[in-house]
């Protein structure tokens, strides 16, 4: 399928993808790469904004992204869940769009629709492979990645997104009505959240900042895969490398 995707990211509202993992979608999109994102809601219960206001803000992110596409399956927020009427417009977005690698917020959450899409993103990959589920061809993707948000987990590996940090944090503060910006005058509607506080992006930075230390990098993004990761050759190790090495013996 020539215009399957190569990349298709879940989000449970407008936004989560860009706090987790934005940083590797423009990479990956700057590679050339076909990248999705898929909002499973509108974010239409969040206490600040409006639709309207939070449509133009995902618009902004999404041209930051270089996104191929950015699909919304309308679930209704706060009240995501995994039985068959949610699962099934996901199993059908897959199927549609052929996914090399689905991306999926990490299953421990303070937000239950954080918690919840996880689930539900899980189920639909495997069931998008069984034919007698929903309509189309059946198709599983190969590899599933979770992203981080509010809980940590030890990563099954690490991008680095130094190259790229300053685009991933313009694409976060798009939504001007979540977070706090240097735009905000007169402030957005609605009450203070965690979100909104000045310390929530800072101790984003910091732990992009801890994470490419790890790596020795600036910045990092982790992610923990659904399966084992298989591999050929030691990461890092290149094929040059090897075949230098061999006439140095």
């Amino acid at each position: 399928m020539d215009d399957a995707l190569d990349i298709l990211a879940f989000a449970p509202h407008p936004d989560d993808v860009e706090l987790g993992c934005a940083g590797s979608l423009i990479l990956a999109a700057d590679q050339g790469w076909r990248v999705a994102v898929a909002d499973l809601t509108e974010g239409e219960m969040s206490s600040r904004g409006n639709p309207v206001l939070r449509q133009q803000e995902k618009d902004e992110a999404s041209a930051i992204l270089g996104l191929t596409a950015r699909y919304s399956v309308h679930l209704p927020d706060g009240g995501i869940g995994t039985h068959p009427d949610h699962r099934l417009p996901v199993i059908d977005l897959i199927r549609q769009t052929r996914p090399r690698i689905v991306l999926a917020p990490y299953w421990e959450d303070r937000h239950p629709d954080h918690m919840r899409s996880s689930g539900l993103v899980r189920e639909a990959a495997f069931f998008s492979g069984v034919g007698k589920i929903g309509e189309g061809t059946p198709y599983r993707p190969p590899h599933l990645f979770f992203y981080m948000l509010h809980k940590p987990f030890d990563a099954s590996f690490i991008m680095d997104v130094s190259s790229v940090w300053e685009r991933r944090m313009a694409s976060v503060r798009a939504y001007g009505s979540q977070f706090h910006t240097q735009r905000q005058e007169p402030p957005p509607e609605g009450v203070e959240t965690t979100l909104s506080r000045p310390e929530f992006l800072r101790a984003l930075e910091a732990r992009a900042i801890w994470f490419g230390w790890m790596i020795q990098a600036a910045y990092g993004e982790p992610f923990l895969s659904a399966a084992p990761l298989g591999a050929t050759a030691f990461p890092g190790l290149a094929p040059e490398r090897s075949e230098t090495a061999n006439r140095l013996r």
